[in-house]
């Protein structure tokens, strides 16, 4: 089924379960419309339904079903050779009771079959099968089978009983620590390494399966929906049973909801990776302490499983390992082909964890004091000795005097290397400058084809991003950098001009699949050659070159770095050469915003994936585009495009935590489609912290802080981006329009002006001032900023329509004349088939006093989720609406923080 019949499917699912069962055919009949994809999938999803409820819901046979039914006590009543003690709970067939096994004088369970399924031959083959499937695994961590048994119309099955909590019971009671969940899951794999290696396969892994005892020592419970994988001469006979079985239940969901597999979901057929899904379920809940795909109701958490991917373990949980959440990731793969394809390679992989997790911790206990503690111990030592000891000052004198002669070379020796370690360090010292600032120009792309010039923007862009991990580097970032491109700038002026010492030039040259690359480190103030390097690899190669790059620049900076730093520096997103170049092809485009080219990146991005699926950045560059473009208009902000964007980022976080990239994208999702401001923040608090110098999400957030009404930490935030990006023409044009917000004309007329000088042909610049002056009451200037925002794009015929009105009759008229033509604009572009926000509506009827249509382009712009429908808390635009409850009631709607 495509998204759309899903999300059919679910409704017609809801509205199916608020119906009598014997009105649900003739409802189907009504609404399914003939696609009968969707009815099988709602028929799927009732049956699932009516079985979980009737499972619990239907009473024992016998004599038991007598004693309950009657709520007299159990104790005493019999069983064939067992006596009921007390029941202990129910299970998806029948009720259990803990009873005495008269022969063998222990302790059993009783599992009894419930009234409903004994009269069907296929639940008692069910029945039957849990009890052969069990009983035919011998392994400590699964649930031993003693007997199955009958007792007049009763139908048992006997087995060990375990006293101890069910897994549930046990991390509700207290949080488990990562050794103790490493722990318990190791034992599980085991079981079900066991199970799946006798081609038995669970079905129904939860933590109500799972008990544990007082020593820890686990035991998986209920193989009651458990199959054969394939038919095993060591279980002749229920070959048939098994077969008939499945094919009776095809396409009937079993299984607990919220622990289902993806494909259990679906109603397909499954095998030992849904065992590994759901496993990595209880898993992700172990650590985290909620489910990763619960959802409101039965039809929402079948959509979340089918769809939705898990947030990562680090959200929810501090210092989870990397190669933890790597594990728990590939548990929870949609697709079973991209899952642990064996319980053996999971266990593996778990072994190995908990082995470099104890080892960890061993480190840390066992820290030898630190060097400084060291000598601080020596040095006490030795003056807490001296005064107590004269007799060994003397004891060194005489050695001296006996050894006059030997004692006088050494001491030579020894003043002669102290000279020389002075004059070398001194010497050393004084020609040794670190470099604490660097800029690092565009290569130059001499390869003589401009199809290559993603190539050298791209390394130029990859190596800034690396060097930025260097602690106390100040590097400089694109923005500011990418205004020399195709300059002929010397590097005393740059030096200068962007406040660095040192400035990196390189140039690029791929003949065929062979690229060649030359890079200078020159001294901004003599412009000398400090070093330079070049460089001759293959194309395949490329991934290796940009790290070795990186190293050697590195080096020559003379920074020291500790080892998780130099980690960080030449840390490969990628190992396929291919991605790699996809991936910078992807971000080229990207640079291209405004213009359509920009959306060229969202498809090399998903090259990048498709090339490597794991490749954490690019699924970063995915959710960039699609949050990016549903933000600020360029696509439609439905669902689905927020959808991709969400979908993408989670993977990219649950491929690697550490990307800032990811959480500034995830804020996005977080803020225009789920309308939460306190998540939003978090986010992008995280995305700075894992990248001080990460100016774009200082912005956002700076952004969200005057969203919220915190307009001095937002002031501040810009400060702090603006120190980092000097040159950016969109910051500095941000922080005008943030001081326009807060009505401080005549700062943020100063800002824009400095906004203009760093270029004057930025035509949304000279729009924004346009306003600024007309709220400031300067109508001659705000109709020459207008005007020159139009001439810069080549919208002439408007621009002189603005000026002739205005010479001729008011600012009012022009002001009108120009909403008026806009608006005619717009409707242009609807028609033909173009996205126009419905902010821009709200807008342009606010300005023409049209207080009605100003309200209907509001409404609907509140249901669109973007950046703009957040301007009307704000903007001075529209005070001439504020006094009306409608917009007060806007407000609120919008969700704005009270």
């Amino acid at each position: 089924m495509n998204s759309d019949q899903w999300q059919k499917a679910k409704d017609l699912f809801e509205a199916a379960l608020q119906c009598p069962p014997d009105k649900r055919r003739r409802f189907l009949d009504e609404n399914c419309g003939g696609d009968a994809d969707v009815r099988r999938e709602v028929e799927s999803l009732l049956a699932a339904s009516d079985d979980a409820a009737s499972f619990l819901e239907q009473p024992a046979v016998g004599e038991v079903a007598e004693i309950i039914a009657g709520q007299k006590s159990p104790a005493g009543k019999t069983l064939g050779h067992y006596k009921i003690l007390q029941q202990i709970g129910a299970g998806g067939m029948g009720e259990v009771y803990l009873a005495k096994d008269k022969k063998l004088d222990r302790q059993v369970a009783i599992k009894i079959l419930n009234e409903q399924f004994s009269c069907d031959d296929s639940n008692l083959g069910r029945f039957t099968q849990e009890a052969k499937s069990a009983s035919s695994l011998n392994h400590p961590h699964i649930l031993v089978i003693y007997e199955i048994g009958t007792d007049g119309d009763a139908h048992y099955i006997v087995s060990e009983f375990v006293e101890g909590k069910t897994l549930r019971e046990h991390f509700k009671q207290s949080p488990m620590k990562l050794s103790e969940v490493l722990d318990v899951s190791i034992q599980i794999a085991g079981a079900l390494t066991a199970a799946h290696a006798a081609h038995i396969i669970h079905r129904d892994i939860k933590p109500e399966n799972i008990m544990v005892r007082p020593d820890g020592y686990v035991k998986i419970l209920d193989f009651g929906l458990a199959k054969l994988v394939e038919l095993q001469k060591s279980l002749i006979g229920l070959e048939d049973e098994t077969a008939k079985q499945n094919q009776t239940a095809k396409g009937v969901i079993l299984g607990t909801v919220n622990y289902m597999s993806p494909e259990q979901a679906k109603g397909e057929r499954v095998d030992a990776r849904s065992d590994i899904f759901s496993f990595g379920i209880v898993i992700y809940e172990l650590i985290t302490g909620r489910m990763p795909f619960a959802g409101d109701s039965v039809s929402e958490t079948f959509a979340n499983l089918i769809n939705a991917e898990p947030q990562p373990l680090l959200r929810y949980a501090a210092n989870v390992p990397d190669e933890l959440q790597r594990i728990v990731s590939k548990m929870l793969r949609k697709n079973k082909d991209e899952r642990y394809q064996t319980m053996k390679g999971l266990l593996a992989d778990l072994k190995d964890t908990q082995q470099e997790l104890e080892f960890q911790n061993k480190l840390e206990r066992t820290n030898p004091p630190l060097r400084e503690e060291a000598k601080t111990q020596i040095i006490n030592a030795a003056t807490t000795d001296a005064p107590h000891t004269p007799s060994s000052v003397k004891s060194v004198a005489n050695e001296v005097k006996k050894h006059k002669f030997s004692f006088a070379v050494c001491l030579i020796v020894l003043l002669s290397a102290i000279g020389s370690g002075i004059w070398f360090f001194g010497n050393r010292a004084a020609h040794k400058t670190t470099i604490e600032s660097i800029a690092v120009l565009p290569f130059v792309n001499e390869s003589g084809n401009a199809d290559v010039e993603y190539l050298s923007d791209g390394m130029t862009e990859t190596l800034i991003s690396s060097l930025s991990q260097i602690p106390k580097l100040n590097i400089k970032a694109r923005s500011s950098v990418f205004r020399y491109k195709g300059k002929d700038t010397n590097a005393q002026t740059i030096g200068k001009e962007l406040n660095v010492q040192a400035i990196l030039n390189g140039t690029v040259v791929q003949r065929g699949q062979d690229l060649a690359l030359h890079i200078e480190l020159i001294d901004a103030q003599t412009e000398s050659v400090l070093w330079s390097a070049d460089y001759k690899q293959p194309m395949a190669n490329l991934v290796s070159l940009q790290s070795e790059i990186t190293r050697d620049v590195s080096g020559k900076l003379k920074i020291k770095l500790s080892g998780a730093d130099e980690q960080k520096l030449t840390k490969n997103y990628t190992e396929n050469a291919e991605a790699y170049r996809l991936y910078l092809k992807g971000r080229y485009y990207w640079y291209k915003f405004p213009a359509r080219e920009f959306e060229k990146s969202r498809d090399y991005f998903q090259q990048a994936i498709d090339v490597d699926p794991t490749y954490a950045l690019a699924y970063a560059g995915l959710a960039a585009y699609y949050g990016f473009a549903s933000a600020n208009g360029f696509l439609p902000p439905s669902s689905e495009n927020w959808l991709k964007s969400e979908s993408a980022v989670n993977k990219a976080l649950a491929l690697d935590d550490t990307l800032p990239d990811a959480y500034n994208a995830l804020a996005g999702v977080t803020l225009y489609y789920y309308d939460d401001w306190a998540w939003t923040e978090r986010e992008l608090k995280r995305a700075i912290e894992l990248n001080p110098n990460y100016a774009e999400a200082r912005a956002h957030y700076a952004r969200n802080l005057l969203d919220v009404g915190r307009s001095e930490e937002a002031l501040a935030q810009m400060k702090k981006v603006l120190e980092l990006e000097p040159l950016s023409v969109a910051y500095s044009r941000i922080l005008a329009r943030m001081l326009f917000q807060t009505r401080e004309y005549d700062r943020a007329i100063e800002q824009y002006q400095k906004t203009i000088e760093l270029d004057p042909n930025d035509a949304y610049t000279h729009e924004l001032l346009g306003d600024t002056y007309e709220q400031k009451g300067m109508p001659k200037e705000a109709i020459a900023e207008w005007s020159k925002a139009l001439r810069l794009t080549e919208d002439n015929e408007a621009a002189a329509m603005l000026e002739r009105t205005f010479s001729a009759s008011s600012f009012n008229a022009a002001a009108r004349a120009l909403w008026q033509k806009k608006l005619e604009r717009f409707n242009e572009k609807i028609k033909r088939g173009e996205y126009v926000p419905a902010m821009n509506y709200a807008l342009a009827y606010t300005l023409l006093a049209d207080k009605e249509q100003a309200f209907a382009g509001l409404a609907k712009a509140e249901q669109e989720r973007n950046r703009l429908k957040y301007d009307v808390k704000l903007d001075p635009i529209y005070d001439s609406l504020r006094d009306d409850p409608r917009f007060q009631d806007l407000l609120r709607r919008v969700g704005f923080p009270q």
